[in-house]
């Protein structure tokens, strides 16, 4: 029997095997542990099903405002590598799309926050993301165009007076500003949110 990994890093897998973003590899080793049997991680991953499940559905049917299609094209096309650059490689076929733990790129959006692209769905105009957040470091004062919504997977995250950690959810609604949200060891969270993530610092 292959030795399991630590328990911090079982949640974890729970967390991103809900998300669909783990490599083969850690998804074998994920659901070999389960049929082991472990009620804490059969349990965890129950709840981060539920949440992420309720993570689409919870979202406002609200109209992309004027330019947004274009603006995200633009900068999807800014984000496509080049021609000397191997290309991410996403498993899956036709309707059906994996972008595995090691693909993707992250972006530097400010200093000490990183962003992954994860979807963007030109009908609504909305943006699936994993943002993470580097100890100490801080996302400016802002105004959201839509809908804010984000589940924190990894590390404290410090918003609105709360500190929330793995396995909290926080909704901000269209027109809301969010006060500096902070963290002190670091995060990561899973972001869906109107055009992309974008910050205007007002403050």
């Amino acid at each position: 029997m292959k030795a399991s990994p630590p328990h911090d890093e079982l949640m974890e897998m729970a967390a991103l095997h809900a998300l669909g973003i783990l490599s083969g590899d850690e998804v074998r080793a994920f659901e070999d542990h389960l049929a082991e049997g472990c009620p804490a991680c059969e349990a965890e991953l129950r709840s981060f099903n539920s949440v992420v499940g309720d993570l689409g559905l919870a979202t406002q049917d609200l109209p992309p405002r004027p330019g947004l299609k274009e603006e995200l094209i633009a900068r999807l096309i800014e984000s496509e590598p080049s021609g000397d650059e191997d290309p991410p490689v996403k498993s899956g076929r036709g309707q059906f799309v994996s972008i595995l733990a090691g693909e993707g790129e992250w972006r530097e959006i400010c200093k000490g926050v990183l962003l992954k692209l994860l979807s963007v769905d030109e009908s609504s105009g909305y943006a699936t993301s994993l943002v993470r957040m580097l100890p100490g470091t801080s996302l400016p004062r802002h105004e959201h165009a839509g809908v804010e919504q984000f589940y924190v997977l990894e590390g404290d995250c410090n918003v609105q007076g709360e500190v929330l950690g793995p396995g909290d959810y926080h909704k901000a609604m269209a027109g809301s500003i969010h006060e500096t949200t902070f963290t002190e060891g670091g995060t990561l969270f899973l972001l869906i949110a109107a055009d992309r993530y974008l910050m205007t610092d007002q403050g």
